[in-house]
């Protein structure tokens, strides 16, 4: 099932099986997704430490991107962020695909999400659109 995370000017959005979620803006670059069934999660990304904080009712998660071997914890295992060449992505669990998505012109979609990240998918979504906007914004020419 795709979850994608839509970033725009005015307002942010995630859907999920052609269920949309609203995204409100906090306050220091908060983000709370927003659901209905239950407690919203929250995420912010820091692009002058270049890092996604995420803060759920499942868990606290923090990834902090490096040039080069960007890893994480969740829930015990470590995880080890791809490359984002070619405006795919891929979180690898050792030797396979934990999480995969792909860059859109309006954020992130992901494609692939294993059971370990279910809870968590639209914050991930919503911090890895962030990033992958500011990223791709750092690269247009000015003028």
């Amino acid at each position: 099932m795709p979850v994608e995370a839509k970033i725009g000017l005015l307002r942010d959005r995630v859907i999920v099986d052609e269920r949309e979620y609203e995204v409100l803006r906090g306050r220091r670059g908060w983000r709370a997704i927003v659901d209905p069934r239950g407690p919203a999660g929250r995420v912010r990304y820091d692009g002058l430490r270049d890092r996604i904080s995420i803060d759920s009712v499942h868990g606290v998660l923090e990834i902090r991107f490096r040039w080069r071997h960007t890893a994480f914890a969740w829930r015990g295992r470590m995880y080890r962020v791809g490359s984002m060449a070619w405006n795919r992505l891929t979180i690898w669990d050792g030797d396979r695909p934990a999480l995969e998505g792909k860059m859109t012109w309006s954020g992130l979609r992901l494609d692939i999400v294993s059971q370990e990240f279910r809870e968590i998918e639209r914050e991930l979504a919503v911090g890895l659109g962030l990033r992958a906007m500011a990223v791709a914004t750092a690269f247009v020419p000015l003028g």
